[in-house]
């Protein structure tokens, strides 16, 4: 998947606090890039932020029938976990867009 920020920043959701890219499927880039408070993701869509460490794990979601399941990921972009964890479905419950955070802003 593509990246689809411009330049890497630091997860503050995800611990513990590395620098990360966003990636996107085809789906899901056009609706990221033009995040708002009312965008919604199509079924199929498919968003992971990754480490630039190399060794930290990464996040990713996707969209299947309405509904986001969550993954985490070894280094090597192994699943490690998935499904709809608890912390992750009420952390993302609280994101302002279809259940998904945009990128951090400048204070």
């Amino acid at each position: 998947m593509p990246i689809v920020t411009s330049v890497p920043f630091t997860t503050r959701g995800h611990l513990p606090a590395v620098s990360v890219d966003v990636r996107a499927n085809d789906l899901a880039r056009p609706h990221y890039a033009s995040l708002v408070a009312d965008t919604v993701f199509p079924d199929g869509a498919l968003l992971a932020e990754l480490p630039r460490d190399g060794i930290s794990n990464g996040y990713a979601m996707g969209k299947d029938a309405g509904v986001w399941s969550y993954f985490e990921l070894d280094a090597g972009g192994t699943v490690l976990a998935s499904g709809t964890p608890p912390l992750c479905v009420g952390c993302h419950a609280q994101g302002p867009s279809d259940h998904v955070f945009g990128l951090p802003r400048a204070p």
